[in-house]
């Protein structure tokens, strides 16, 4: 028989964290188990999500036999390799989460109700960001939270498209008066530190983002992702800054 995990006390509800960490990388090679601050970068996701208060377990969805050996090493699940089709260029992390929640549901015989998905080049953010969004979650009427972070420079008000001879004219026929911060809308963008799902609406909306999504507002540090070397210098930065341990 599936068993309902119960989940921590306090919630009633239970949740599966999931890691996904392939072993290829063409930005920066190497990069979910590169040295940051002392522990390999996939560590600091790890970390955040066995401290959380809500998550039940944490596995790390990888096919590479060393960062599974890593992430053992900082306690976290790793009950399989993931199969090489699903570890493409082309697969998607669809494909990895429902993978691990299938994995858990018909191998180990347990069943969650939420899923939150942890990016390992999300290291700024801490097991208190995920506590604060799942209770905001749970506090509301949506099915999933994804998140966001305010636009400062990138907002579209001050976005200009550009010819080909140079000549620069307002974003999508905006005009190009400079306006002040405080004078236009706040505009958010997605960033990748963390997703959550009631795991029924994720397996059929196959997205985190629908119309029963609300944003989880993050600090503009905490929404830098490493993708090449430029964005590992500024996180290991903003890490010894911050005093990260």
């Amino acid at each position: 028989d599936v068993v309902m995990s119960l989940g921590p006390a306090g919630t009633g509800k239970s949740f599966l964290a999931v890691i996904t960490a392939r072993g290829g990388s063409k930005g920066l090679p190497g990069k979910n188990i590169k040295d940051l601050c002392g522990k390999p970068l996939i560590a600091w996701s790890i970390e955040a999500g066995l401290k959380s208060k809500y998550i039940d377990e944490v596995v790390v969805s990888t096919d590479s036999h060393v960062i599974a050996d890593i992430s053992k090493k900082y306690k976290a699940n790793v009950p399989f390799l993931r199969p090489k089709n699903l570890s493409t260029d082309t697969a998607s992390s669809f494909d990895a989460v429902r993978h691990a929640i299938n994995f858990y549901k018909s191998e180990l015989k347990k069943e969650f109700d939420y899923i939150v998905l942890l990016e390992p080049t999300s290291p700024l953010r801490i097991d208190k960001d995920i506590d604060s969004a799942i209770n905001t979650l749970l506090d509301s009427d949506a099915t999933s939270i994804v998140g966001l972070c305010k636009t400062e420079g990138q907002n579209p008000a001050f976005l200009v498209n550009k010819d080909f001879g140079g000549f620069i004219s307002g974003y999508n026929g905006g005009d190009m008066s400079v306006l002040r911060r405080q004078d236009i809308d706040d505009v958010y963008f997605f960033e990748g530190s963390i997703y959550i799902s009631h795991i029924e609406t994720y397996l059929s909306k196959q997205t985190f983002y629908h119309n029963q999504t609300i944003g989880y507002e993050v600090q503009k540090y905490k929404s830098l992702e490493i993708d090449d070397m430029d964005d590992f210098v500024m996180i290991e930065a903003i890490m010894k800054y911050r005093e990260y341990s």
